[in-house]
């Protein structure tokens, strides 16, 4: 599992073109036909917004509310910037209005509008770990979270589909969740070394509880179907290679070498070797991170 010390703007923006790139899009048209004409959405881990970018034209809504939850208020702080330039490339307009008192955590509210369509989107501060009954799902037509379940517990995510059935079963679009496969081609001697440290280090609570981390997608899986959910899945893969994926090939080596490092400080000079052969072979090798797309429906 690669995943930074800190999940931050950075981050996010690193993975923002990876996982728009890699996106099993024949879901997000799926998901789409299953809401009504003027959906409310749910994103869980919502971060800077790129969910939102990346689904809110997909649904063809004229008319949409999103809340977007994240725990992090210094992060959703950032989201306006970045959806009013996401905007002004669509040719779109953005206001910001204040938050709705009657709106527990609420931070902020944004409207795009444009010729034809208007989206309302709530930006809400929560503690996502604590009452899941907060989350509000029952007030939503659907639930969506990119690159956000494999941060989750298996305890959290028993809650989580509690609530789920609680609400009817909306349907739930999971994206980018990592599911173990990480492998350059062709390979370096001490690839299974620095993965086996990283994916140790990178297990530690995110304030869900011990994460699922690779297991996610087939744990997910696993709970909803026994909800009663039926289920389409398939992989969206990240795949870096050539010039335009360089620097985020040569981000992803140095997060990799960091998280082994942590977990194992006396390695660190085998760790470094390996670190700078990875980044000058960036332009001859091919590096597959693996991703799973889920889609459940009643």
């Amino acid at each position: 599992m690669i995943q930074p010390q800190i999940i931050d703007g950075d981050w996010q923006a690193l993975r923002e073109p990876l996982d728009d790139k890699a996106r099993a899009i024949e879901l997000a048209w799926e998901f789409a036909r299953m809401v009504p004409s003027r959906p409310h959405v749910l994103d869980l881990g919502a971060g800077l917004g790129a969910n939102v970018r990346h689904l809110l034209p997909r649904l063809g809504r004229m008319i949409q509310d999103w809340t977007l939850m994240d725990t992090d208020a210094t992060v959703l702080g950032g989201v306006a910037e970045r959806m009013q330039r996401w905007a002004h490339e669509l040719g779109w307009g953005m206001a910001r209005n204040p938050p709705e008192a009657a709106t527990p955590g609420a931070v902020g509210e944004l409207i795009l509008f444009g010729d034809d369509m208007r989206s309302r989107l709530t930006l809400i501060q929560r503690d996502m770990s604590s009452d899941l009954h907060d989350l509000g799902i029952q007030r939503h037509d659907g639930v969506t979270g990119n690159a956000f379940f494999d941060r989750v517990s298996a305890e959290w995510l028993d809650h989580f589909v509690v609530e789920l059935t609680a609400s009817g079963l909306p349907p739930v679009l999971a994206t980018g969740v990592q599911d173990g496969r990480l492998l350059w081609r062709p390979e370096d001697p001490d690839d299974g070394m620095v993965v086996e440290l990283a994916t140790a280090a990178a297990q530690r609570d995110y304030g869900f509880g011990p994460p699922l981390g690779d297991q996610a997608s087939a744990v997910l899986v696993e709970r909803l179907e026994a909800a009663g959910y039926r289920l389409d899945g398939a992989r969206s893969d990240w795949r870096l290679s050539g010039l335009r994926a360089r620097q985020a090939h040569l981000d992803l080596v140095d997060i990799l070498a960091a998280q082994a490092e942590a977990r194992d400080p006396a390695m660190a000079d085998r760790i470094g070797a390996w670190r700078e052969r990875r980044r000058a072979a960036v332009m001859r090798v091919e590096l597959i991170v693996g991703h799973a797309d889920i889609l459940a429906r009643r």
